[in-house]
Protein backbone atom coordinates (compact mmCIF):
# COMPACT_ATOMS: atom_id res chain seq x y z
CA UNK A 1 0.00 0.00 0.00
CA UNK A 2 1.30 3.51 -0.77
CA UNK A 3 2.47 5.49 2.24
CA UNK A 4 0.13 8.25 3.45
CA UNK A 5 0.79 11.97 3.10
CA UNK A 6 3.36 13.24 5.61
CA UNK A 7 1.27 16.31 6.38
CA UNK A 8 -2.38 15.25 6.58
CA UNK A 9 -2.14 11.44 6.63
CA UNK A 10 -4.44 10.96 3.63
CA UNK A 11 -3.72 8.01 1.35
CA UNK A 12 -4.26 9.83 -1.94
CA UNK A 13 -0.77 10.71 -3.20
CA UNK A 14 -1.08 10.99 -7.00
CA UNK A 15 1.63 11.45 -9.68
CA UNK A 16 2.19 15.14 -10.39
CA UNK A 17 5.52 15.77 -12.18
CA UNK A 18 8.26 13.63 -13.71
CA UNK A 19 11.74 14.92 -12.83
CA UNK A 20 15.27 13.61 -12.59
CA UNK A 21 17.78 13.72 -9.75
CA UNK A 22 21.38 14.66 -10.51
CA UNK A 23 20.56 14.77 -14.19
CA UNK A 24 20.04 11.07 -14.85
CA UNK A 25 18.01 9.33 -12.20
CA UNK A 26 14.27 9.40 -12.95
CA UNK A 27 11.94 10.37 -10.11
CA UNK A 28 8.37 11.47 -9.74
CA UNK A 29 6.83 14.19 -7.58
CA UNK A 30 3.46 13.13 -6.16
CA UNK A 31 0.69 15.41 -4.91
CA UNK A 32 -1.71 14.76 -2.03
CA UNK A 33 -5.29 15.12 -3.26
CA UNK A 34 -6.42 16.17 0.23
CA UNK A 35 -3.95 18.90 1.26
CA UNK A 36 -1.84 19.53 -1.86
CA UNK A 37 1.51 18.55 -0.29
CA UNK A 38 4.02 17.50 -2.94
CA UNK A 39 6.88 15.09 -2.45
CA UNK A 40 9.14 12.72 -4.36
CA UNK A 41 7.74 9.20 -4.02
CA UNK A 42 8.69 6.45 -3.48
CA UNK A 43 10.86 7.76 -0.68
CA UNK A 44 14.60 7.61 -1.10
CA UNK A 45 16.56 5.54 1.40
CA UNK A 46 19.26 7.17 3.52
CA UNK A 47 21.92 5.60 1.28
CA UNK A 48 20.21 6.97 -1.83
CA UNK A 49 19.94 10.45 -0.31
CA UNK A 50 23.66 10.48 0.47
CA UNK A 51 24.49 9.77 -3.18
CA UNK A 52 22.84 13.12 -4.02
CA UNK A 53 25.68 14.94 -2.22
CA UNK A 54 29.01 13.71 -3.59
CA UNK A 55 32.00 16.03 -3.46
CA UNK A 56 30.90 17.21 -6.94
CA UNK A 57 27.96 18.93 -5.24
CA UNK A 58 30.37 21.50 -3.77
CA UNK A 59 32.50 21.91 -6.91
CA UNK A 60 31.83 25.16 -8.76
CA UNK A 61 32.94 23.48 -11.99
CA UNK A 62 30.43 20.65 -11.62
CA UNK A 63 27.14 20.67 -13.57
CA UNK A 64 25.20 19.63 -10.45
CA UNK A 65 24.65 20.87 -6.93
CA UNK A 66 25.16 24.34 -5.50
CA UNK A 67 27.73 26.41 -7.36
CA UNK A 68 28.29 29.52 -5.25
CA UNK A 69 29.83 28.33 -1.98
CA UNK A 70 32.70 30.81 -2.32
CA UNK A 71 30.31 33.75 -2.07
CA UNK A 72 28.27 31.89 0.55
CA UNK A 73 31.21 32.09 2.95
CA UNK A 74 30.83 35.80 3.69
CA UNK A 75 27.04 35.54 3.70
CA UNK A 76 27.15 32.91 6.43
CA UNK A 77 29.72 34.83 8.49
CA UNK A 78 27.37 37.82 8.36
CA UNK A 79 24.45 35.61 9.38
CA UNK A 80 26.56 34.21 12.22
CA UNK A 81 27.28 37.73 13.49
CA UNK A 82 23.59 38.46 14.08
CA UNK A 83 22.80 34.93 15.24
CA UNK A 84 25.52 35.19 17.89
CA UNK A 85 23.92 38.39 19.19
CA UNK A 86 20.54 36.64 19.38
CA UNK A 87 22.11 33.70 21.23
CA UNK A 88 23.68 36.10 23.72
CA UNK A 89 20.26 37.54 24.49
CA UNK A 90 18.92 34.03 25.14
CA UNK A 91 21.68 33.02 27.54
CA UNK A 92 25.47 33.46 27.86
CA UNK A 93 26.26 29.83 27.03
CA UNK A 94 24.46 26.89 25.51
CA UNK A 95 24.67 24.12 22.97
CA UNK A 96 23.76 24.65 19.31
CA UNK A 97 23.43 22.14 16.46
CA UNK A 98 23.50 23.15 12.79
CA UNK A 99 21.79 20.36 10.82
CA UNK A 100 22.77 20.28 7.17
CA UNK A 101 25.74 22.50 8.01
CA UNK A 102 27.38 21.97 4.58
CA UNK A 103 30.94 23.35 4.62
CA UNK A 104 30.61 24.75 8.15
CA UNK A 105 30.62 28.45 7.29
CA UNK A 106 27.90 29.36 9.81
CA UNK A 107 29.61 27.33 12.53
CA UNK A 108 32.82 29.24 11.81
CA UNK A 109 30.92 32.49 12.35
CA UNK A 110 29.62 31.25 15.70
CA UNK A 111 32.85 29.98 17.23
CA UNK A 112 33.32 33.14 19.31
CA UNK A 113 29.71 33.26 20.50
CA UNK A 114 30.49 31.55 23.81
CA UNK A 115 28.23 28.66 22.82
CA UNK A 116 29.26 25.09 22.09
CA UNK A 117 28.51 24.65 18.39
CA UNK A 118 28.32 21.40 16.44
CA UNK A 119 27.19 20.31 12.99
CA UNK A 120 25.64 17.38 11.13
CA UNK A 121 25.78 16.84 7.38
CA UNK A 122 25.19 13.83 5.13
CA UNK A 123 28.14 14.74 2.87
CA UNK A 124 31.50 13.22 3.80
CA UNK A 125 33.32 16.00 1.97
CA UNK A 126 31.36 18.74 3.72
CA UNK A 127 32.15 17.23 7.12
CA UNK A 128 35.83 16.95 6.15
CA UNK A 129 36.01 20.57 5.03
CA UNK A 130 34.30 21.95 8.14
CA UNK A 131 36.51 19.94 10.47
CA UNK A 132 39.81 20.67 8.73
CA UNK A 133 39.22 24.35 7.94
CA UNK A 134 37.32 25.59 11.00
CA UNK A 135 38.10 23.01 13.70
CA UNK A 136 34.43 22.41 14.48
CA UNK A 137 32.75 19.15 15.46
CA UNK A 138 30.75 17.86 12.50
CA UNK A 139 29.17 14.41 12.26
CA UNK A 140 28.79 12.85 8.81
CA UNK A 141 25.24 11.50 9.07
CA UNK A 142 21.61 12.40 8.81
CA UNK A 143 20.01 13.73 11.98
CA UNK A 144 18.10 10.48 12.38
CA UNK A 145 21.38 8.51 12.35
CA UNK A 146 22.99 10.49 15.17
CA UNK A 147 22.83 9.27 18.75
CA UNK A 148 22.44 12.54 20.63
CA UNK A 149 20.56 12.21 23.94
CA UNK A 150 17.13 13.70 24.63
CA UNK A 151 17.15 17.46 25.22
CA UNK A 152 20.81 17.79 24.24
CA UNK A 153 20.51 21.19 22.52
CA UNK A 154 19.24 24.65 23.36
CA UNK A 155 19.04 25.77 19.71
CA UNK A 156 18.92 23.84 16.44
CA UNK A 157 19.50 25.51 13.06
CA UNK A 158 18.08 23.99 9.89
CA UNK A 159 18.65 26.25 6.90
CA UNK A 160 17.59 24.77 3.55
CA UNK A 161 17.39 21.30 5.08
CA UNK A 162 13.79 20.14 5.61
CA UNK A 163 13.19 19.87 1.86
CA UNK A 164 16.09 17.38 1.60
CA UNK A 165 14.97 14.78 4.16
CA UNK A 166 13.06 11.60 3.30
CA UNK A 167 10.34 11.99 5.96
CA UNK A 168 9.76 15.57 7.18
CA UNK A 169 7.40 14.60 10.00
CA UNK A 170 9.79 12.01 11.38
CA UNK A 171 12.61 14.53 11.05
CA UNK A 172 10.73 17.19 13.03
CA UNK A 173 9.84 14.63 15.70
CA UNK A 174 13.55 13.84 16.07
CA UNK A 175 14.37 17.55 16.19
CA UNK A 176 11.78 17.96 18.96
CA UNK A 177 13.37 15.11 20.92
CA UNK A 178 16.83 16.67 20.75
CA UNK A 179 15.73 20.11 21.97
CA UNK A 180 15.47 20.89 25.66
CA UNK A 181 12.04 22.06 26.88
CA UNK A 182 11.57 25.61 25.59
CA UNK A 183 14.43 25.18 23.09
CA UNK A 184 14.41 26.96 19.74
CA UNK A 185 14.41 25.81 16.13
CA UNK A 186 15.37 28.31 13.44
CA UNK A 187 14.36 26.89 10.07
CA UNK A 188 14.44 28.12 6.47
CA UNK A 189 12.89 26.08 3.66
CA UNK A 190 11.77 26.97 0.13
CA UNK A 191 8.26 28.02 -0.77
CA UNK A 192 7.20 24.80 -2.50
CA UNK A 193 5.14 26.57 -5.15
CA UNK A 194 8.00 28.88 -6.12
CA UNK A 195 10.35 25.90 -6.13
CA UNK A 196 8.19 23.76 -8.42
CA UNK A 197 6.45 26.15 -10.78
CA UNK A 198 9.51 26.74 -13.04
CA UNK A 199 9.93 22.96 -13.33
CA UNK A 200 6.27 22.50 -14.21
CA UNK A 201 6.64 25.14 -16.93
CA UNK A 202 9.80 23.47 -18.25
CA UNK A 203 8.15 20.05 -18.28
CA UNK A 204 5.56 21.41 -20.70
CA UNK A 205 8.20 22.34 -23.28
CA UNK A 206 8.09 20.00 -26.32
CA UNK A 207 10.89 17.47 -26.74
CA UNK A 208 12.69 18.28 -23.51
CA UNK A 209 14.09 15.93 -20.88
CA UNK A 210 12.42 15.91 -17.45
CA UNK A 211 13.50 18.96 -15.42
CA UNK A 212 16.27 18.40 -12.90
CA UNK A 213 15.97 18.53 -9.11
CA UNK A 214 19.75 18.83 -9.05
CA UNK A 215 19.98 20.24 -5.51
CA UNK A 216 18.19 17.22 -4.07
CA UNK A 217 14.89 18.77 -2.96
CA UNK A 218 12.41 16.03 -2.10
CA UNK A 219 9.49 17.87 -0.41
CA UNK A 220 7.64 21.07 -1.32
CA UNK A 221 5.82 22.96 1.43
CA UNK A 222 3.18 25.66 1.63
CA UNK A 223 2.78 27.86 4.69
CA UNK A 224 -0.19 25.76 5.80
CA UNK A 225 1.83 22.53 5.57
CA UNK A 226 4.58 23.95 7.77
CA UNK A 227 2.18 25.36 10.35
CA UNK A 228 0.44 22.00 10.66
CA UNK A 229 3.66 20.03 10.93
CA UNK A 230 5.06 22.38 13.59
CA UNK A 231 1.90 22.18 15.65
CA UNK A 232 1.49 18.40 15.46
CA UNK A 233 5.19 17.77 16.15
CA UNK A 234 5.10 19.75 19.38
CA UNK A 235 6.33 23.20 18.34
CA UNK A 236 4.82 26.65 18.67
CA UNK A 237 5.51 28.95 15.72
CA UNK A 238 6.74 32.26 17.11
CA UNK A 239 7.46 33.94 13.78
CA UNK A 240 7.12 33.03 10.12
CA UNK A 241 7.76 35.24 7.13
CA UNK A 242 8.32 34.81 3.43
CA UNK A 243 11.69 36.13 2.20
CA UNK A 244 13.28 36.73 -1.20
CA UNK A 245 10.26 38.52 -2.66
CA UNK A 246 11.66 39.50 -6.06
CA UNK A 247 13.20 36.06 -6.52
CA UNK A 248 9.95 34.41 -5.52
CA UNK A 249 7.86 36.51 -7.88
CA UNK A 250 10.23 35.60 -10.71
CA UNK A 251 10.04 31.88 -9.91
CA UNK A 252 6.24 32.10 -9.74
CA UNK A 253 6.17 33.63 -13.22
CA UNK A 254 4.88 37.03 -12.10
CA UNK A 255 8.13 38.71 -13.17
CA UNK A 256 10.19 37.81 -16.28
CA UNK A 257 13.06 35.33 -16.00
CA UNK A 258 11.37 32.18 -14.69
CA UNK A 259 13.46 29.96 -17.00
CA UNK A 260 16.66 30.74 -15.08
CA UNK A 261 15.43 28.54 -12.23
CA UNK A 262 15.55 25.47 -14.49
CA UNK A 263 19.05 24.08 -14.58
CA UNK A 264 20.28 22.36 -17.71
CA UNK A 265 22.78 19.58 -17.07
CA UNK A 266 24.28 16.99 -19.42
CA UNK A 267 23.06 13.38 -19.12
CA UNK A 268 26.01 12.19 -17.03
CA UNK A 269 26.00 10.04 -13.87
CA UNK A 270 27.32 11.68 -10.72
CA UNK A 271 27.83 9.31 -7.78
CA UNK A 272 29.73 9.33 -4.54
CA UNK A 273 33.38 8.41 -5.02
CA UNK A 274 34.50 5.11 -3.47
CA UNK A 275 37.04 6.92 -1.26
CA UNK A 276 34.47 9.33 0.22
CA UNK A 277 33.22 6.83 2.78
CA UNK A 278 36.82 5.97 3.64
CA UNK A 279 37.72 9.60 4.15
CA UNK A 280 35.02 10.08 6.75
CA UNK A 281 36.82 7.45 8.81
CA UNK A 282 39.97 9.58 8.86
CA UNK A 283 41.75 9.26 5.50
CA UNK A 284 42.50 12.72 4.07
CA UNK A 285 42.17 11.55 0.46
CA UNK A 286 43.83 13.27 -2.48
CA UNK A 287 40.52 14.11 -4.14
CA UNK A 288 39.12 15.83 -1.06
CA UNK A 289 42.33 17.77 -0.50
CA UNK A 290 42.32 19.05 -4.08
CA UNK A 291 38.70 20.16 -3.94
CA UNK A 292 39.14 21.76 -0.51
CA UNK A 293 42.14 23.72 -1.77
CA UNK A 294 40.13 24.81 -4.82
CA UNK A 295 37.33 26.07 -2.55
CA UNK A 296 39.91 27.88 -0.40
CA UNK A 297 41.19 29.69 -3.50
CA UNK A 298 37.66 30.53 -4.65
CA UNK A 299 36.82 31.99 -1.24
CA UNK A 300 40.02 34.05 -1.17
CA UNK A 301 39.33 35.43 -4.65
CA UNK A 302 35.68 36.26 -3.92
CA UNK A 303 36.07 37.78 -0.46
CA UNK A 304 35.47 41.51 -0.34
CA UNK A 305 36.55 43.91 2.38
CA UNK A 306 33.24 45.73 2.01
CA UNK A 307 31.23 42.59 2.73
CA UNK A 308 33.40 42.03 5.84
CA UNK A 309 32.75 45.53 7.19
CA UNK A 310 30.40 45.59 10.19
CA UNK A 311 28.42 48.65 8.98
CA UNK A 312 27.77 46.74 5.75
CA UNK A 313 26.35 43.89 7.84
CA UNK A 314 23.76 46.26 9.28
CA UNK A 315 23.00 47.83 5.91
CA UNK A 316 22.48 44.41 4.36
CA UNK A 317 20.24 43.37 7.26
CA UNK A 318 17.99 46.37 6.67
CA UNK A 319 17.76 45.56 2.97
CA UNK A 320 16.89 41.93 3.71
CA UNK A 321 14.08 43.04 6.00
CA UNK A 322 12.68 45.09 3.14
CA UNK A 323 12.71 41.93 1.02
CA UNK A 324 10.35 40.06 3.38
CA UNK A 325 6.60 39.89 3.92
CA UNK A 326 4.25 38.06 6.30
CA UNK A 327 4.18 34.35 5.47
CA UNK A 328 0.50 34.36 4.48
CA UNK A 329 1.49 36.28 1.32
CA UNK A 330 3.40 33.20 0.03
CA UNK A 331 5.16 35.12 -2.72
CA UNK A 332 8.75 34.90 -1.47
CA UNK A 333 11.17 32.18 -2.47
CA UNK A 334 11.68 30.89 1.08
CA UNK A 335 9.87 30.61 4.40
CA UNK A 336 11.87 31.83 7.42
CA UNK A 337 10.53 30.26 10.63
CA UNK A 338 11.34 30.64 14.32
CA UNK A 339 9.63 27.96 16.41
CA UNK A 340 9.89 26.86 20.02
CA UNK A 341 9.51 23.45 21.62
CA UNK A 342 6.38 23.35 23.72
Amino acid sequence: MPEPCDVCGASGMRPFLDVSLIGTRPARVHRCVACGFRQVRPRLTVAEIKTLYPSDYFDSASPVGYTDYAREFQRRLREGYFLARWLGRLQPQGRLLDVGCALGFLLAGLKRSGWRVEGVDASAFAAYYARTRFDVAVTCATLEETAFPDGAFDVIIQKDLLEHVADPRQHLDETHRLLRPGGWLRLVTPNGEANLRPLVAAAGAPGGRPPVLDQGHLSFFSRGHLVRLFDECGFRCRRMRTIGISRGLTALGRLPGQARFVRRVPPMPVTARPDEAVLDAGDTGAQFRRLAECIDRDIASRCSWLRSWTPYYHYHRVMKRLDALPAWCEVGYDFDCLVQKQ
